[in-house]
């Protein structure tokens, strides 16, 4: 009865057709979109300064088991920076206390902000050969700082630093995502053969010759140093001694670790170490045979390092 009625009254009721729906869209403005996609939350906000600072999150969990393996790092890396550093900064063209001061000044920061273990945060050869052709360029056109060429190395090393940290701040390092692997490759043989030809006349002893210039093209240095092979001095005997000793631990430790493999962690920081021992051991030498010679060594020294 009630499905009848239903039915019956269904075709029969008035039904109010719809007028046409209006919508008024919101007039859209850059204030909204910046506010929208740009301005930062307080959660993005706080995110951001995290990711700016990694060690916020594991500093306060860290694992001292890791302390030893860790130290010895350190040991190793203050070991082998230092001389590295300050050879770096001959390589530059620059006093060696600079590149003291500047190799342990980055590693002592960069943790703050460290993501990775495997860069280096100091003074590097590739980039100590181009600051030195750098000024090699500088310093003609501009005299007045030719006895303080470290305040255009200091400008460029702070405008370089900006532009990092920029790339940085505003999340844009994907850009290095497209650098081609091949051009990269070129440019570090090219630079190593450069530093290399460079420094074997410093090496062998022959760099002080009088006509020889270690700074020319590569080609030229590398035909020069037979033409002043001659002038090789008691520096050959201490440096290539130094080589052979730090190539024959290498390859005397990797030999170690695959005959007795269960002393191969032992043999590891051996390998790892084996750059502070040379270098000690070359120090010792170097006071001994130097230490009554301070005016005239027998060998090329560093000399007196201005305190900082």
């Amino acid at each position: 009865m009630v499905a009848e009625l239903f039915k019956r009254n269904r075709g029969t009721r008035d039904v109010e057709p719809l007028g046409p729906v209006e919508y008024i869209e919101p007039v859209a403005s850059t204030s909204e979109w910046l506010k929208e996609h740009v301005v930062p939350t307080r959660s993005g906000t706080v995110s951001y300064v995290k990711s700016l600072f990694p060690f916020l999150t594991w500093i306060y969990r860290y694992n001292w088991v890791w302390f030893v393996g860790d130290l010895i790092a350190g040991v190793t890396v203050g070991i082998v920076v230092i001389p590295q550093g300050m050879a770096y900064a001959k390589l530059a063209s620059l006093p060696p206390e600079f590149g003291l001061y500047s190799s342990f000044v980055g590693v002592a920061i960069y943790w703050l902000s460290a993501t990775s273990h495997v860069i280096s945060a100091g003074p590097v050869a590739v980039f100590s050969s181009l600051l030195s052709v750098i000024l090699e360029h500088a310093l003609p056109q501009l005299p007045e700082y030719a006895d303080t060429p470290w305040i255009i190395a200091g400008c460029l090393s702070v405008v370089l630093g900006c532009i990092v940290m920029a790339i940085g701040l505003f999340r844009i390092g994907f850009i290095v995502d497209f650098i081609p692997l091949p051009a990269i490759a070129a440019f570090m043989t090219g630079s190593a053969l450069n530093i290399a030809m460079g420094q074997i006349p410093t090496l062998m002893g022959n760099n002080t010759a009088d006509g020889y210039n270690t700074r020319a093209a590569t080609y030229l240095v590398f035909g020069n140093f037979f033409k002043y092979i001659k002038h090789c001095d008691l520096n050959a005997a201490i440096g290539l001694t130094a080589l052979f000793m730090l190539y024959a631990v290498r390859w005397g430790c990797g030999y170690a670790s695959r005959r007795w493999p269960q002393h191969e962690k032992t043999f590891f920081f051996i390998n790892t170490l084996r750059s502070g021992f040379v270098i000690l051991l070359y120090t010792l030498i170097s006071f001994l045979v130097n230490r009554n010679h301070h005016d005239d060594p027998k060998f090329s020294i560093l000399k007196t390092i201005p305190r900082g």
